[in-house]
């Protein structure tokens, strides 16, 4: 899965658009009457939004609607609107004034009683991530617990499943068998997504620095974007369409910008919610589809649970380089000579006997030949070597290389692109990997040489 976390800079927002059908500007009346037929707020507030205006925001005019029904939260649509009498209300509505952008943004996710109110959100969905040619998906769930506790878990097709757990007093991340702490960039990442959430944002709206950031396209829309930044000088923009809704969020990650485009909304317990989110972070995307959402849920114990096993100091690793050497491997013997004797010896032999003597004589032929053979008796092993060049979330590079001797040998090139968790250990360095079936392994790599980034 693809991993984390980078998985975890997804944002609540807003519902979807409701068409206006008016031939002119939107007046008290037209709120009234749509106040009066039953339409529902956040409808009244969008037809404010989408249309051009032309309100009597006086304060006795507002008190006549105040006492005619109409709620605040379209009071506020009508102020707001009003700042740009009998105009469209454009992308540009928010220019200069970068609280209204804000407020326009909040309201348009939900009533401002309703998002203070909020403590935690849950949602479960279908997550497809791709990197490097490669494409994962997996079952998503996320768990968010404002302001410092989140809970992530994903399962890919094979049943492989991932955990990362933050919370105030601890956090790890569970990876088949492995048990690591996030890595120092991925929490800081991590924690500064949460204080920087919109559900965050409307809790301490008064706590930020905002700044008016100019305009772009996402998708077909014309958007003002909101620069926001927190005391703890982390920054998020927001880009805001012409009624009120995020359409993206773009700000920093572990590993360069992160920038998340929504999609799809839709209201949940009054609440509007991007049920689609693409993220683009360094070469990765990542798409999620919710298909469950519910607000402040009822809390499983086993979510922030401490871990089963102490964190390791696991490394997220990168393959920079790789590279394959053959080689032959000579042991023992040289050169050795052997002698020896072939053949045999033939003797033939004639008699004569005269009474009591025998007379004769007898020849012998020799039919031996001595032959000699050199023999080679080194031993030759053929070898490849696989080295990898990888750079490691501890900040430094290294060079890692393991010896393939044989057919059956767990060394193998790790190709550049991949990425890995990964321990150190007094031999060397495990990776952990797995195979098709989801079965985990963890090779260790012999330490080369390393080098700090920094």
């Amino acid at each position: 899965m693809k991993h984390l976390a980078a998985f975890a800079l997804l944002a609540l927002t807003s519902s979807s658009l409701i068409a206006q059908e008016s031939r002119g500007p939107i007046t008290n009346a037209d709120v009234l009457s749509m106040t009066k037929s039953g339409l529902a707020e956040q409808t009244v507030v969008l037809a404010i939004g989408q249309g051009s205006a032309n309100f009597d925001t006086s304060p006795q005019a507002l008190i006549e609607l105040k006492k005619a029904g109409v709620s605040d939260r379209v009071l506020n649509a009508m102020l707001s609107a009003s700042k740009a009498p009998n105009s469209p209300a454009s992308a540009t509505a928010g220019h200069g004034d970068p609280s209204s952008l804000l407020a326009k943004a909040l309201n348009a996710l939900g009533p401002i009683e309703k998002l203070t109110s909020i403590q935690a959100t849950h949602y479960i969905g279908k997550l497809t991530q791709s990197a490097a040619g490669a494409v994962v998906s997996s079952e998503f769930e996320r768990v968010t617990c404002y302001p410092d506790r989140m809970y992530v878990a994903t399962r890919g097709p094979t049943g492989l499943a991932t955990t990362l757990v933050l919370t105030a007093e601890f956090n790890y991340v569970v990876n088949g068998k492995l048990t690591s702490s996030i890595p120092a960039a991925n929490l800081d990442a991590l924690r500064s997504s949460l204080r920087l959430d919109p559900l965050y944002v409307a809790r301490h709206r008064g706590e930020f620095v905002l700044s008016y950031d100019g305009s772009e396209d996402v998708a077909t829309e014309r958007c003002d974007r909101l620069r926001i930044r927190n005391s703890e000088g982390n920054e998020a923009v927001w880009s805001i369409d012409k009624v009120g809704r995020l359409r993206r969020m773009s700000g920093k990650g572990s590993s360069g910008e992160v920038v998340t485009d929504l999609s799809d909304y839709h209201v949940v317990d009054g609440v509007n919610v991007a049920f689609k989110r693409h993220v683009v972070e360094g070469g990765r995307t990542s798409d999620l589809i919710i298909t469950q959402y519910e607000l402040n849920p009822a809390m499983n114990p086993t979510w922030f649970s401490p871990p089963a096993q102490q964190p390791s100091a696991g490394l997220r690793i990168r393959v920079l380089q790789e590279q394959s050497v053959p080689y032959v491997q000579q042991t023992g013997g040289g050169v050795s000579t052997r002698c020896n004797i072939a053949g045999s010896a033939n003797t033939s032999m004639t008699a004569t006997t005269v009474g009591n003597s025998t007379f004769g004589n007898a020849d012998t032929n020799l039919g031996v030949t001595m032959n000699c053979n050199s023999y080679d008796t080194t031993m030759r092993w053929p070898h490849v070597l696989n080295a990898m060049l990888v750079e490691a979330s501890d900040g430094n590079a290294y060079i890692i290389a393991c010896d393939r001797a044989w057919r059956w040998s767990r060394c193998v090139p790790l190709r550049a692109g991949e990425v890995f968790n990964a321990r150190l250990t007094n031999k060397g360095m495990a990776i952990q990997a797995f195979n098709t079936k989801g079965q985990e392994s963890e090779p260790t790599y012999t330490i080369l040489q390393s080098k700090s980034l920094h």
